[in-house]
């Protein structure tokens, strides 16, 4: 036999349970509104963006830092301040002639324009390397410079053409081939003592002609390397 149903009140426990469940809901739904609020009221900061591919230091591989690589290296070249031009090439081209060395040999066969400034007109760059186009005061022509970034900088790089000559001959012997082609400016240095005088019926050069340029990679006549960057 069944029993009937009860009525009336629940038992005193049952409702205290009943109560405690309501409070406990009603206060997890006040946290989670005030959470939103504050979500609302106060978003997280947006990521910044994300700045140009680099290295965990130095100069970034922007056009913008090769222009500026490339106008600090012409700069030093035009001024005269070999010392300083050579600190701006690459370690591999570095090795191919001392500083002392490079030093020497702008002072015994020194640019036939000096001061003649150089304009960069267009920067490529490819991973790590660099091709910088230029152009040079009184010479309409435009040449590619070589750049590689190695050490958290933009570095020049020679030409082949000088590689080949600072493997090959000491400065004295470069001097007196410079001289003998007319491609050395005035100098009051002298080759080291012993070196052989310069070739005679060497043709000086033409006055008013067109300074040449920096190392070259067009395919125009490269002019000898005294005039260019390199030395």
């Amino acid at each position: 036999m069944g029993y009937p149903p009860q009525h009336g009140p629940p038992p005193k426990g049952e409702t205290g349970r009943g109560l405690a469940v309501i409070a406990l809901t009603a206060a997890g739904l006040l946290i989670g509104a005030v959470v939103i609020v504050l979500t609302v009221l106060n978003p997280p900061p947006a990521a910044p963006n994300s700045p140009p591919a680099s290295s965990a230091s130095g100069a970034p591989r922007t056009e913008e830092s090769v222009r500026q690589a490339a106008r600090t290296a012409f700069d030093a070249y035009a001024s005269g301040a070999s010392g300083e031009f050579w600190d701006l090439w690459s370690p591999q081209s570095q090795t191919l002639i001392t500083r002392d060395e490079y030093v020497r040999l702008f002072q015994l066969c020194p640019p036939l324009f000096p001061g003649a400034a150089f304009t960069v007109t267009d920067v490529s760059i490819t991973g790590e390397t660099a091709l910088v186009t230029a152009t040079r005061a009184g010479d309409p022509a435009a040449y590619d410079y070589d750049f590689t970034r190695e050490g958290g900088s933009w570095r020049y790089v020679l030409p082949p053409q000088e590689e080949a000559e600072y493997r090959s001959k000491g400065v004295d012997e470069i001097v007196l081939a410079r001289r003998a082609a007319g491609t050395c400016g005035t100098s009051t240095a002298s080759p080291s003592p012993g070196a052989a005088p310069p070739l005679p019926g060497a043709t000086p050069p033409t006055p008013g002609a067109t300074p040449p340029t920096p190392g070259m990679t067009s395919p125009a006549p490269a002019p000898t390397p005294v005039a260019t960057p390199p030395g």
